[in-house]
């Protein structure tokens, strides 16, 4: 896992010396500190997330950890408190950081719930009595759901991992363009599930005017 992270951080000066930026990883590297344990690291991903506007546009990292309460606490006290005092903090697995090109960083806290929690009393009484029947819907055709966790950010977006892509519509009231969108890939070679992220202001209208859609191919098997 190391050689990965040796990996991650070449890419990122691939793209620092293409694009003519400079990135801050304070935050990660506040994170990360002398003695990380990359033993508990589970999961490492990055990609690029690219604007119009180039200053707005970011790489982007994702850890997840397993069993590390102590750098949980770090992402807590870096997020200024965001997780550590919200309901779902007991839920928290993945960390993300956005580098962005002009300059500035920010930590994002992430809470997940899986299929196999869903309906347990400690995850009613803990997290879904918080939300409306609006949100909770779509848990009846998901196996994964996920939030960030932000002072700065009253209506976050709530993310749904669909065991079948074609429960969209049925869970969904998307918009005429979100609508072509999942017809058009509903005629394409791809894979059976997908993600979906709307903010729960949007889910409590008659029409989600503003979704995410995620997809997935296989390209081939890894060897």
């Amino acid at each position: 896992m190391a050689k990965l992270s040796s990996a991650v951080f070449s890419f990122f000066r691939q793209v620092e010396n293409r694009v003519g930026v400079q990135l801050d990883y304070s935050l990660l590297q506040q994170f990360l500190g002398d003695n990380f344990d990359f033993s508990k690291l589970e999961v490492l991903s990055t990609g690029i997330d690219l604007r119009t506007n180039l200053a707005d546009s970011s790489v982007k990292m994702h850890i997840r950890i397993k069993d590390y309460p102590e750098k949980l606490e770090t992402a807590f006290l870096l997020s200024d408190g965001a997780a550590g005092s919200n309901y779902l903090s007991g839920f928290v697995n993945l960390i993300g950081f956005d580098f962005y090109f002009n300059g500035k960083s920010e930590i994002e806290i992430y809470a997940e719930v899986g299929e196999d929690d869903f309906f347990k009393p400690e995850t009613i009484n803990q997290v879904w009595r918080h939300f409306p029947d609006s949100v909770l819907k779509p848990l009846q055709a998901s196996s994964l759901f996920f939030t960030g966790l932000s002072k700065a950010n009253n209506n976050p977006v709530l993310y749904y991992y669909l065991k079948n892509r074609q429960d969209l519509i049925n869970y969904f009231r998307l918009n005429d363009t979100a609508q072509r969108v999942h017809s058009f890939y509903e005629h394409q070679d791809i894979l059976p599930y997908m993600w979906v992220g709307t903010a729960q202001q949007e889910l409590e209208k008659t029409r989600i005017e503003n979704v995410r859609l995620y997809y997935y191919k296989l390209f081939g098997k890894l060897e």
